[in-house]
């Protein structure tokens, strides 16, 4: 599917289904064109996992500044949803907004442990201080994230 063909669908009163598959064919064509659309569809509980799939996989940092810019609005899983596509695309400017949900505590443990585990994957000395900050205040769950996140990114580094 060509992206304008999918971008076609995504703009229609598709059903959900072709929807997705919209999504999925973004990522594999998609181009900064493509990321308004998606970045929409972050907020739609049946397509945010498409439309965040979709993203990951389109190279244009506007995909990433799409991304980090939803969390600020997202909670619950559609948050932690925005949170693992970062540290797959290895985005260093995110350190500081996942660092700030690593170190915040509280009770979302799954955005803790994403952003533990996005801080790993992008591997920077910036993202290892807040791991560490974590393994030596947090509490016993962030601490376990913690842990695997420092082996990640002694791992990568």
């Amino acid at each position: 599917m060509k992206e304008s063909s999918a971008l076609a669908v995504l703009n229609s009163d598709a059903g959900t289904y072709e929807k997705a598959m919209a999504c999925d064919a973004l990522g594999a064509v998609g181009t900064a064109m493509a990321v308004p659309a998606l970045a929409t569809l972050l907020a739609d509980e049946k397509l945010h996992d498409y439309a965040r799939d979709g993203l990951e996989r389109i190279g244009d940092p506007a995909a990433s500044k799409a991304l980090l810019d939803s969390l600020a609005t997202r909670e619950g899983n559609l948050r932690t949803g925005v949170i693992i596509p970062l540290g797959d695309r290895g985005d260093a400017a995110a350190v500081p907004a996942l660092a700030a949900i690593a170190t915040a505590g509280g009770d979302d443990k799954p955005a803790t442990a994403a952003a533990l585990s996005s801080l790993g994957k992008i591997a920077t000395e910036e993202s290892a201080k807040a791991i560490l900050a974590v393994l030596a205040s947090g509490d016993a769950s962030a601490q376990d994230a913690a842990s695997h996140a420092a082996l990640t990114a002694a791992q990568r580094m």
